[in-house]
C-alpha cells in the first residue's frame, strides 16, 4: 500500500524550502546552488520527493541483517515497504526513524536511526524488548508495530500503554505526516484516517 503522496510532496517541498532559506544554503557558491537546484528540479521530473528520498534494498537489507543479528527480531514487511518510501524524517517535533547512518552507502546522519532508537527504547523499557518495534515519535506519542501481532499502535509517551491502534502501518504513517505538517484539525470525511488527531473505532486501551 503507497503513502499519501500528497503528504509526502508537502514534506519534500517544506524540505526544500527550508534549505534554500537556510544559511548553509546561502554560502554556497553560485555554482553550487545552481548544482542543488537542477538536483532538485532532476529529482521532480522523475517522480521523486527532493530530500525526502526512499531507503535503497541494499541499505534495507543491512538493516534488517543488523536488527536480526542485535535485537531477535524480524524487520516486519510492512516496515521494510514504508522505508522503500521514506526513509525518515524529522519535522514539527515528530521523527519517523529511517536507516540507521552505519548502513547507508553515505553514512549520512539523517536523523533518528531504527536500530539505534528500539536499543535504546528496549533497555530503558525493558518490558517493550522484542514486543514492540518503535517506528517513530512526537512530543506526546510512540508510534510502534506490536510483534505477535503486526498490529501498529500509538503509545502515550509517559505511560506506554497502547492509546490508538491503526488498521495498517501506511495508515499511521500517513497520519504521523499529517501530524507533521499541522493538519491536526482537518475535517473528519476529507480525511478519515484514524490516529491520535482523531479516536478511531478500533481504539482500545490497554494496562
Amino acid at each position: 500500500m503507497a503513502l499519501n503522496s500528497d503528504y509526502l510532496q508537502e514534506l519534500s517541498d517544506l524540505f526544500v524550502a527550508d534549505v534554500r532559506k537556510s544559511a548553509y544554503y546561502g554560502n554556497l557558491s553560485q555554482k553550487q546552488r545552481g548544482q542543488f537546484d537542477a538536483q532538485v528540479a532532476e529529482e521532480e521530473m522523475r517522480g521523486l520527493h527532493p530530500l525526502l528520498p526512499g531507503a535503497a534494498e541494499e541499505e534495507v537489507e543491512r538493516l534488517s541483517k543488523a536488527i536480526r543479528e542485535e535485537l531477535g527480531i524480524l524487520l516486519p514487511v510492512a516496515a521494510v515497504e514504508i522505508l522503500r518510501q521514506v526513509d525518515g524524517f524529522v519535522e514539527n517535533g515528530l521523527s519517523l526513524y529511517g536507516v540507521d547512518p552505519e548502513f547507508r552507502d553515505d553514512h549520512f546522519d539523517s536523523g533518528p536511526g531504527i536500530l539505534a532508537e528500539n536499543q535504546a527504547k528496549w533497555s530503558a523499557y525493558a518490558h517493550t524488548a522484542q514486543r514492540y518495534l518503535f517506528i517513530g515519535d512526537s512530543d506526546l506519542w510512540f508510534f510502534a508495530i506490536e510483534m505477535n501481532s503486526g498490529q501498529p499502535l500509538a503509545l502515550d509517551r509517559s505511560t506506554l500503554a497502547p492509546e490508538h491502534s491503526f488498521k495498517t502501518v501506511e495508515e499511521m504513517v500517513n497520519d504521523m505526516m499529517r501530524q507533521a505538517l499541522g493538519y491536526l484539525e482537518e475535517d473528519e470525511e476529507e480525511h478519515p484516517m484514524e490516529g491520535p488527531g482523531s479516536p478511531p473505532d478500533n481504539f482500545f486501551p490497554r494496562n
